[in-house]
């Protein structure tokens, strides 16, 4: 077989179609990510997500006042999806697989367009292997989302540049304007938008440059509009994230594996996109902007903002992926030579490497190890089992303990009585609920209270402090405790 009849099978329309570049990686995340989807328990800030898309638009409306206004349309498409879905742990956590094997479908578009079928494929499918990919996929959180929103804004830019159309554009305004919605920290891609629009205008008269850039400038300027109300109420929220610690050289140089969920993954992946820098200047260039504007611009205005944060830069895992397809195929190239087979096999050997070095984290993001929680489920499940009509039920330690047990019990028949209860959250337009000052009065004539703690100690009940300990120790006495990880249920009667 000829050169040329190789060449021609590596690019077979068969496989560069569409359907085949878009559809492999989608399906291939939603295999890999799909697996254990419900696996895990709930962490607190899917707890957050939850709560937030069960109340009332009123209810949720007067909580964004003070609270979490930059997750607004997230938690609005949320409230519709429960409506219909239900709020299971898989249930909550389906829109962010489905978004996740989109953006594995529109990395491997974009990387068709930069770089041509073979990458663009090797992009998607390496993107869907990497065990970040699968955590955020399998959470009820805006940032597999996030992902989708940047880069298919990225690709519609190409798109309007390639042959412009003023529905092209309109597109393109729509992408920015939901990227920043999802997250306002992903507007920094616009910095990487930059660069095919210089390519485009770089050599041409200065009045033929304003009339061939002022299409993306409008457009981006409209995106920019609708988001900026958003922008404005975030900042006036901005000390909500001041529990985000300065970062330090050491969090920096975590950051690439951060990124890519396992240090052995970013390796590999740094070091093909470092070859992949060498594969085309201005994909180097747009993709270089894409992964290195978010962080820096972290680091800079980390006094103000405090934003360096990795959940908050994984919109730029499809730009690591994509420069890493271009290095593979490099390799490849070097490898094969022009034979398709060889070729292939080498993509092949990279993608099972990145699979088998993920392996672990893998199996850890499907556990209730990713944020070393209390466990919140199995003292639910115990709760639930054991509680009898008019039984209360006492918070103490965590304190967004509340909120994840009201998850774990919310089908819970009969459901212990939160007798400490002053004023519900959504009353108080907050996430926490406000408790009775006089614990003693509160508590009533109720003769069985399951205090869930996660205080340590032998004596449990002794640990609760202030008026509610005192309340507790005046009428009850421990009958029973059950230990779970990082929290107790210990089962109070009354002592007279």
């Amino acid at each position: 077989m000829s050169r040329t009849a190789r060449l021609h099978r590596w690019n077979d329309p068969r496989l560069t179609s569409t359907p085949v570049i878009a559809g492999l990686p989608a399906l291939l995340t939603l295999l890999v990510a799909g697996i254990g989807l419900g696996g895990r328990q709930l962490w607190r800030d899917e707890h957050a997500s939850w709560w937030a898309a069960m109340l009332s638009y009123p209810d949720l409306i007067e909580l964004l006042r003070s609270r979490d206004v930059v997750f607004a349309p997230y938690y609005g498409g949320l409230h519709l999806w429960t409506a219909v879905f239900g709020d299971s742990a898989p249930a909550l956590r389906l829109p962010s697989l489905l978004w996740m094997a989109s953006a594995a479908a529109l990395v491997a578009l974009l990387g068709r367009r930069l770089y041509g079928a073979p990458t663009g494929l090797t992009a998607g499918l390496l993107f869907a292997l990497l065990p970040i990919v699968s955590r955020y996929a399998a959470e009820a959180r805006p940032y597999a989302q996030v992902i989708a929103l940047t880069t298919a804004s990225s690709l519609l830019l190409l798109r309007a540049l390639e042959r412009p159309s003023r529905l092209r554009w309109v597109a393109y305004a729509l992408a920015v304007a939901a990227t920043g919605l999802s997250h306002l920290v992903a507007l920094t891609v616009l910095v990487a938008h930059a660069v095919p629009v210089l390519r485009e205008t770089r050599r041409l008269p200065h009045r033929e440059v304003l009339r061939r850039a002022a299409p993306w400038a409008a457009a981006t300027g409209a995106g920019l509009v609708v988001v900026a109300p958003m922008a404005y109420l975030g900042s006036r929220q901005s000390g909500q994230i001041s529990w985000i610690d300065e970062p330090t050289w050491a969090g920096v140089l975590k950051l690439p594996a951060n990124l890519a969920g396992s240090v052995a993954v970013a390796a590999v992946l740094l070091v093909l996109a470092l070859i992949g820098v060498t594969a085309g200047r201005w994909p180097a260039l747009l993709l270089g902007a894409w992964v290195l504007t978010g962080p820096l611009l972290a680091l800079a205005t980390f006094d103000q903002f405090q934003l360096f944060f990795f959940r908050y830069l994984l919109y730029t895992v499809p730009a690591w992926v994509l420069l890493a397809a271009a290095g593979t195929l490099r390799v490849a190239r070097a490898v094969g030579g022009g034979r398709a087979p060889a070729r292939a096999a080498a993509v092949a050997v990279v993608l099972i490497t990145v699979a088998v070095l993920g392996l672990p984290r893998q199996q850890m993001f499907r556990s209730d190890l990713v944020e070393d929680e209390h466990g919140f489920r199995d003292a639910g499940a115990f709760v639930a089992a054991q509680a009898a009509p008019g039984d209360g039920i006492v918070f103490d330690g965590y304190r967004h303990l509340r909120r994840a047990m009201a998850y774990e019990l919310r089908d819970a028949d009969p459901r212990p009585v939160d007798v400490l209860l002053a004023q519900p959250a959504q009353e108080r337009g907050s996430y926490a609920a406000a408790e009775c000052r006089k614990p003693a009065e509160c508590l009533g004539d109720v003769r069985r209270v399951w205090l869930v703690t996660t205080q340590g100690g032998t004596d449990p009940l002794r640990r609760v402090d202030g008026a509610r300990g005192a309340a507790l120790r005046d009428r009850f006495v421990v009958a029973r405790v059950a230990q779970f990880h990082r929290i107790r249920v210990v089962e109070l009667v009354a002592s007279r």
